[in-house]
């Protein structure tokens, strides 16, 4: 069974790296077994956006302003691999978090969950619900595990 880092979310959806005591007082990274550590990263982490996806930086008629090798975000790593890592949640960050982003924060959290499903053998789903005026709540189930993410336009 392939192992993880365990990684601990706080209120802002930042991770850090959890270090266990270890001989001779060094420490090392703790590993987590669970589907957590995987679920998180796969949301928190920024997917490439596809090519006609609109950036929240762009402006009607002017597309040339978000233009740049990292405007589209991701993980370099991803042109050498046939699966993309991450989800594109990122692109809802000057969202109306109305009904449709609703759905396409539902479809983005789905997409990521698509490698989690394919490694693990595990079923995984998604939800998003509009939670106040301008915050997207995403949960997804993993298996048995449970993670979460939320999206609004201070994130």
């Amino acid at each position: 069974m392939p192992t993880t880092l365990m990684m601990r979310s706080n209120a802002t959806g930042r991770l850090d790296l959890v270090v266990q005591a270890g001989a001779g007082g060094r420490g090392t990274l703790a590993v987590d077994t669970t589907l957590a550590t995987s679920g998180l990263l796969a949301l928190q982490c920024d997917r490439r956006a596809d090519p006609d996806d609109t950036l929240p930086n762009e402006i009607a008629l002017l597309p040339a302003q978000s233009g740049g090798l990292l405007a589209r975000r991701g993980w370099v790593g991803d042109i050498l691999l046939d699966t993309r890592f991450g989800s594109r949640l990122w692109l809802l960050a000057r969202g109306k978090y109305d009904e449709t982003d609703r759905l396409l924060g539902a479809a983005y959290a789905d997409e990521c969950l698509v490698s989690i499903r394919a490694w693990w053998g595990v079923t995984a789903t998604a939800m998003a619900s509009l939670s106040g005026r301008s915050v997207l709540q995403i949960a997804c189930q993993i298996g048995a595990v449970s993670v979460s993410r939320t999206v609004s336009a201070a994130a």
